[in-house]
């Protein structure tokens, strides 16, 4: 009982660190599923990066003192920003279906739960980013210098991002122990964030709350989320980094619609996250930054669309730079991108292709998941051709693209096993992005910018 309170305590803090920068970041008082997704992803963006940025200083008792200083000190702000907006528009109340539907729902969260807590960390949970964790619990929350230069460690990938580790580390710090049986509750909490964005995306941009409801409740019935590498009873990264993502769209779909400051801010600080939770994070930052340039241009003007690039930029920058401070062993799993490689290698593309192919028709892992969202692209292209369809569009296949392409410069001697062991986790990354637009697809033909109120 007592690991599981110092377990809900680092919550709370993490927690109140999103909902301060959160309402420091919007115009409006944040509330119902927006209170269950933007307090937990920016959260640990904020104490991740507090730990690391702290940790150049201090270590151990004093570290976890002034980050959870700085986390409560975030919430009591966010929390006298919150009163003195005004209050929300009243919105529909729920009705049968409603309630139905969210106790549907809180059973799928409970099987969430109970599907982390019946496996073991997987591989890359273990060795890339639960050793990050105990390493860093074990030196006071900073991760030792020699282990980023350690070549036996490589196999750890030590250049990969922190959000992921440190936020493992801030709970392990409160709980006194590296606890890998007690981590596994904040797993399930990126699931959760995950289909709260996902409800409020495709329940707006479809303009049926039903919609909405179909999504998160079908979502799990996609074996590999749960049963596969990835899925959210492993420990990996790749949920955590989809629930970032599919952020980042929802918010980019807000701005075409609606051009507020609010959905700027956190379109912005959604996308600048993507770069310190997992290396692919810099493709995801990139394919939605352009987009989103190209819309913050075209409302907001030149200036600010170059601005967007910018908290990105600085991560991606100050994160390299660390890594060259410390000599950081670099990756073996690809060489440099280089014309020269892409002229050797034309033979890698029918493969690579091939695999991709194989891999979306696997009926174990995905079941019909692409045969659905190969009908929903073609349906959304028929019947709505708008901007959000584009966006959609281009936030699933530019990523894909980019992923298929890196094998490419795959260093591995085989570079078809590289595919096999890394694809499937890729695919999950987009795979809420495909539901938001299996969501429109089916939505009735209406003008979506109409329904700002329709979730």
């Amino acid at each position: 009982m007592t690991i599981l309170l110092s377990l809900i305590a680092a919550i709370f803090t993490i927690v109140s660190a999103g909902f301060g920068v959160t309402t420091l970041l919007v115009r409006r008082r944040i509330t119902g599923w927006d209170c269950l997704a933007l307090p937990w992803l920016l959260g640990t963006a904020t104490v991740s990066l507090a730990i690391w940025i702290g940790g150049f200083l201090l270590r151990g008792i004093a570290l976890q003192l002034i980050v959870t200083a700085f986390c409560i000190g975030l919430g009591a702000i966010g929390w006298r920003c919150w009163q003195k907006f005004p209050a929300p528009e009243q919105r529909r109340t729920a009705d049968k279906i409603d309630k139905v539907c969210l106790a549907l729902f809180a059973l799928e969260l409970a099987a969430m739960f109970w599907f982390s807590f019946q496996h073991t960390l997987g591989w890359d949970g273990l060795t890339v980013w639960e050793m990050k964790a105990r390493f860093a619990f074990l030196n006071g929350g900073v991760l030792p210098a020699d282990y980023f230069s350690d070549v036996a460690r490589r196999f750890g990938h030590p250049e990969y991002p922190l959000l992921r580790p440190l936020t493992e580390a801030w709970c392990y710090l409160w709980i006194g122990d590296a606890d890998q049986f007690w981590i596994k509750l904040i797993f399930p909490i990126w699931y959760a964030a995950t289909m709260s964005i996902l409800f409020m995306a495709a329940s707006e941009f479809s303009g049926k709350r039903w919609v909405g409801w179909i999504a998160i409740l079908l979502f799990p019935l996609v074996p590999c989320v749960y049963s596969a590498p990835g899925g959210v009873q492993v420990g990996y990264a790749d949920l955590p980094i989809a629930a970032i993502y599919i952020g980042a769209v929802f918010y980019l779909l807000r701005i075409l619609r609606d051009n507020t400051r609010d959905a700027m801010s956190i379109f912005v600080a959604l996308a600048a996250t993507l770069p310190w939770m997992k290396r692919e994070g810099t493709i995801l930052w990139l394919a939605i930054s352009l987009c989103g340039a190209v819309a913050i241009y075209r409302r907001r003007g030149l200036g600010l669309a170059f601005l967007s690039f910018l908290p990105g930029i600085v991560v991606m920058a100050a994160w390299g730079f660390f890594l060259r401070l410390v000599h950081a062993v670099p990756s073996r799993d690809f060489i440099p991108i280089s014309l020269a490689t892409l002229k050797a290698n034309p033979g890698r593309i029918g493969p690579i292709t091939q695999k991709l192919f194989i891999e979306m028709s696997d009926l174990r892992a995905w079941d019909l998941f692409w045969v659905i969202a190969v009908v929903a692209l073609i349906c959304a292209l028929l019947r709505n051709r708008s901007a959000v369809t584009a966006v959609v569009v281009w936030l699933w296949i530019a990523p894909l693209l980019c992923y298929c392409a890196s094998y490419i410069f795959s260093a591995w001697p085989d570079f078809s096993a590289h595919i096999d062991t890394s694809l499937p986790r890729l695919l999950l990354q987009l795979t809420p992005v495909v539901w938001l637009l299996i969501a429109v697809a089916i939505a009735p033909k209406i003008d979506i910018y109409s329904s700002a109120n329709a979730a």
